[in-house]
Formats: C-alpha cells, sequence, structure tokens
C-alpha cells in the first residue's frame, strides 16, 4: 500500500481493543457475547470447588475494571485489603442480572471515559509512586479482560451451553 500511512493514536486503539473486548466480537467473541443467555444456574456451575464459576470470574472483573475506571477517573481507590484470589467473589448469595447490569456499566462507561480523553493523557504517569503510564494500564486491563473472557467461554463449552454460531467473528 505505497504511499498510505496508516497510524493511530492511543485513544482510537484503546477504543478498537476495548470494543473488541466488550461487545464487537472480533477475532475473539467479546464479554456481551460470552455472558449472552448464561442463567443464574450457569453462572455458578463450577466443575470442582477449586475452580472458579462465570460469577466468580465477572466479579472479579468488576473489582479490577472498576477499579482502574475509578482511578482514571481522579477517584480515591483505597488499596484491596485481600488477596487476588478473594476478588472472585463467589456469586450464590449475589443476584446474576445485578452482576452483568454491573459489569455492562463498568464497561460502557470506560468507552465513555475513552471517547472523552486527549491524547495527551495516555503518556501520563498513574501515580508519582509508578513509572507506569495510563497507556499502559489501560492496556493491561484489556489483555485481563480478554484473558477472562477465554475462561468464561471455555466454562460454557464445558457445561455445553455455548452457542457454536456465536463463534463467527467478523
Amino acid at each position: 500500500m505505497e504511499g498510505v500511512q496508516w497510524r493511530m493514536g492511543a485513544q482510537q486503539v484503546f477504543l478498537r481493543q476495548l470494543s473488541a473486548c466488550h461487545d464487537e466480537n472480533h477475532w475473539f467473541a467479546c464479554l456481551q457475547q460470552a455472558l449472552a443467555g448464561v442463567n443464574e444456574a450457569q453462572a455458578n456451575w463450577k466443575e470442582r470447588v477449586d475452580l472458579h464459576s462465570i460469577h466468580e470470574i465477572v466479579n472479579h472483573l468488576i473489582t479490577y475494571n472498576g477499579r482502574c475506571l475509578d482511578r482514571f477517573q481522579g477517584e480515591p481507590v483505597p488499596p484491596i485489603e485481600e488477596r487476588n484470589e478473594d476478588t472472585f467473589v463467589s456469586g450464590t448469595e449475589m443476584d446474576w442480572e445485578v452482576t452483568v447490569a454491573t459489569i455492562t456499566t463498568i464497561m460502557d462507561d470506560w468507552m465513555q471515559v475513552i471517547q472523552e480523553t486527549e491524547e495527551w493523557e495516555w503518556e501520563q504517569q498513574i501515580s508519582e509512586y509508578t513509572d507506569e503510564t495510563w497507556a499502559m494500564m489501560v492496556a493491561n486491563m484489556v489483555i485481563h479482560t480478554g484473558y477472562h473472557i477465554g475462561q468464561i467461554v471455555m466454562l460454557r463449552k464445558q457445561q455445553n451451553v455455548w452457542d457454536v454460531e456465536a463463534e463467527m467473528y467478523e
């Protein structure tokens, strides 16, 4: 493609990546597709007691993606007191529909916040205590979300409740 320059700014890259994780199937199923049609019993199903359920994985994403969003928006975010493993909160005491609505809202809010950023903001350090930039943090969050989407799809396949047609990506 002689003479054509291909360049996207960080904002466009993150919008595209976040959309692929949130609401548009591309190279893999997005979170909305991975959760589509999951009922409460399927969400709380575990093959073994030492493995995570779909509900626990989504609660983990709510914890981390929500904390990153709050931090990005300048909200105070206290340190997590528990271990990472403790963020995979059991769904047996929580309403599955509320959980899905919460992660959807967080991801929608991320899309909105990213649309409102300026290019220079991506290279700003997230705090005075680290060299990590906002671009690095958001990139890691997107990869982390994609990883857990894969786990959700695998759990649905193990339950024989994954629609093979859902694997048809754009």
